[in-house]
């Protein structure tokens, strides 16, 4: 979810739609296993095509900032709303003004197309936190990764998911922080398809579970 709308359009999208085959069934490998790592109802940001929304919890939502993307997922009958982080200051307010809670967001492939991405991930996990979320996850390339991409702008590696400014006044602390495939950051380097995922949690909100 870059910070330029116009990054995206139908273009990004069927870049997106046109994988090969193959590539669907690793991908779908990839989105099952992150998808153990979250509960009940998530607010998947960022959701793209909606691969890895069709694989969550019932009640869950999609938030994405390419209108082109947002009309496929909605014609494919998938719960997604266009949401702009910059013009809403990233507070996440129309799901506020909806009244709908949640016990988890996935902010997966991200990060990395955003010019600043740890107060980006503040302000998320902060209007998270009103929406009755206590866990989050966040996913990001490999070096090898975020280089095959021209869309990405901020290399986000371990070290920056665990700067205290992510989670400060946000009751979130790290769970666990580990690469996929093989839990080793060497193999960023030369494989593209490498990822970190990082489990934020905090207590949960008003007896959310």
């Amino acid at each position: 979810m870059s910070t330029d709308p116009g990054a995206y359009d139908q273009r990004y999208t069927n870049y997106q739609l046109q994988r090969s085959g193959l590539r669907k069934w690793v991908r779908g490998f990839y989105l099952r296993s992150a998808a153990r790592l979250v509960r009940g109802a998530t607010i998947d940001f960022g959701c793209g095509v909606g691969d890895f929304l069709r694989l969550l919890p019932p009640g869950s939502i999609g938030l994405e900032i390419n209108r082109a993307t947002v009309e496929f997922c909605q014609r494919q009958g998938l719960d997604v709303l266009h949401y702009d982080g910059d013009d809403d200051d990233w507070s996440m307010s129309p799901m506020r003004e909806a009244g709908r809670q949640f016990s988890s967001i996935t902010i997966s492939h991200v990060l990395e197309h955003l010019h600043d991405p740890v107060s980006r991930l503040n302000a998320l996990l902060r209007a998270s936190r009103d929406l009755g979320v206590d866990r989050a996850l966040v996913i990001v390339p490999g070096p090898k990764g975020y280089a095959s991409d021209a869309t990405h702008l901020t290399f986000v590696d371990q070290s920056m998911l665990r700067d205290p400014r992510i989670v400060e006044g946000t009751g979130f602390s790290v769970e666990s922080s580990s690469y996929f495939p093989g839990n080793t950051p060497v193999i960023g380097k030369w494989f593209t398809h490498h990822e970190l995922r990082t489990v934020f949690v905090a207590p949960p909100v008003g007896g959310n579970d």
